[in-house]
């Protein structure tokens, strides 16, 4: 008895600890927006005469983040409250809890590289714990090994592009790299090493927040407590996107690496959204669609629309941390609604998607490509709109014109509200929103990463109607694939059966 009444007491210093969290991130933001960016010290350290300062780094990015990572914390530790009610192993998700969310909370707030890596490996080793939360559940263990292993892969590559921009910037710190970035003439031997250090961030990010093809790991680890996959999918699986915007001033000249992103944040936001669609399993269905909303926020980070990934990564988190916390819920009405999929006509189609070549296109021409990124994006969700809503005379007798005027209605009220942060973000965020790169003396590269990423998101759209009207032996083969997630998981499990049996047999 009194073995349980000090575990109640454990849980609840540390549930009130994160509501104090919170608190603070209120007050940091309120500081911010009164005397605007500025350095908190905390103290200094020297290791082989290399000195380094820890400090907290307050400014818009930094004040976002810590507010949405502490509200989101505080939320579902107060849902585990109940969750995990009476179960032996409570005190130690809570403790791992604090422990990840702190962890995380000080990445955000980091004012260099070595600060930001170190908390990059304490919030990894965190999730790692919360992830073993069920020992007897040898899928659980299983998927936080594999998670571990590709964590490694990625802070290898992160922990090689740090020693490499201290040899070509000799500073952890990030103003002193942004300005020294800056001053960078394009073909100068310190660009070429930045293009490696660049692409070094870019594996290191594009590993944290499961893309492809580092995603495989992401959808077996639902066998962990709901909490657990709603901190996961709303707050971990950032720190990479996280990574590429606070370094986007450092990052401006890697334009190898900017095209490397585009180009895997897009075949995985359009692979892990074919993938959701064949899924039966809410939990599957959510990972698969973290793992595409991932790839999305990476495409603007690779065009160079920081800002709207900063949006992207807000909105996301806020949903996502909802949609598994209500799982139950969401299927018990989905058991209410039969869902039945208008088709739009291929000529729709066709339209939608010449509609957003000439958007891009547009793009190239207006205001000197400084808005080139924007209008990339906005093609891409025209795709999505085309995917998903029927204009024919049969669909307006069905559903009635008042259904499309309301959605209209709703599509202008979100653009209002997204044009408004936009516009707050811009003056609050001029160094490091970077619109445009890549600008050579025949061709723009930016350009051409646009054309890329929306023609492999149209290939997507083409592959998603296939895939609801699988009537062929093409289709069924197609759906096959994807509804097994292309293979990845029976392929990499088999791989760590191996390795792990040779482990053993030495």
């Amino acid at each position: 008895m009194k073995k349980y009444s000090n575990n109640n007491l454990s849980v609840s210093l540390v549930h009130n600890g994160l509501w104090i969290l919170f608190v603070i991130a209120l007050a940091i933001a309120g500081r911010e927006v009164l005397r605007g960016n500025e350095m908190l010290n905390l103290f200094s350290i020297e290791l082989g005469g290399v000195k380094s300062t820890f400090a907290l780094k307050i400014d818009t990015i930094s004040a976002l983040m810590f507010l949405m990572i502490t509200l989101l914390g505080a939320i579902i530790g107060r849902y585990s409250l109940r969750y995990l009610g009476g179960e032996k192993r409570q005190v130690y998700f809570f403790k791992y809890l604090f422990l990840t969310l702190t962890s995380v909370s000080l990445l955000v707030l980091s004012n260099n590289l070595l600060m930001f890596f170190s908390m990059w490996l304490l919030s990894s080793f965190g999730l790692h714990k919360l992830l073993l939360y069920s020992p007897d559940r040898k899928q659980a263990v299983a998927a936080a090994w594999k998670k571990f292993f590709v964590s490694r892969f990625g802070d290898i590559a992160i922990l090689l592009a740090i020693v490499l921009t201290y040899q070509t910037f000799k500073t952890f710190d990030f103003s002193q790299l942004f300005l020294a970035a800056s001053a960078i003439s394009p073909k100068s031997p310190e660009a070429y090493q930045l293009s490696i250090i660049g692409i070094l961030f870019v594996i290191g990010a594009i590993s944290k927040s499961a893309q492809f093809p580092f995603h495989f790991w992401l959808p077996e680890t639902m066998e962990t407590p709901a909490p657990v996959s709603a901190l996961m999918h709303a707050g971990i699986i950032n720190a990479g996107g996280f990574l590429i915007i606070r370094l986007s001033p450092m990052l401006k000249q890697a334009e190898t690496a900017h095209l490397i992103l585009t180009f895997f944040g897009s075949l995985t936001a359009v692979f892990g959204a074919l993938v959701m669609i064949t899924q039966n399993d809410i939990k599957k269905k959510l990972a698969y669609s973290t793992i595409s909303q991932m790839g999305v926020m990476m495409v603007s980070c690779g065009l160079g629309a920081y800002s709207l990934a900063l949006f992207h990564i807000i909105a996301h988190s806020f949903y996502k941390s909802h949609a598994f916390l209500s799982t139950g819920f969401i299927v018990e009405e989905s058991k209410k609604v039969k869902f039945n999929h208008s088709n739009p006509s291929m000529t729709f189609i066709v339209f939608g998607v010449v509609a957003g070549y000439l958007l891009i296109t547009l793009g190239t021409i207006y205001s000197e490509k400084q808005y080139m990124a924007y209008f990339a994006y906005a093609a891409i969700l025209l795709l999505g709109f085309v995917q998903n809503f029927d204009f024919s005379q049969q669909s307006f007798e069905k559903i009635g014109s008042k259904f499309f005027v309301i959605l209209s209605f709703i599509l202008i009220f979100s653009l209002g509200i997204c044009f408004i942060l936009e516009s707050f973000l811009h003056d609050k965020l001029t160094m490091l929103t970077p619109m445009t790169w890549g600008e050579n003396e025949n061709y723009s590269l930016q350009v051409v990463a646009c054309y890329i990423s929306y023609t492999i998101f149209a290939i997507g759209l083409g592959l998603s109607m296939l895939l609801i009207n699988s009537k062929n032996a093409l289709s069924n083969k197609l759906y096959l694939y994807f509804w097994n997630g292309g293979y990845f998981s029976q392929r990499t499990s088999s791989f760590f059966n191996q390795m792990t049996s040779k482990k053993g047999a030495s």
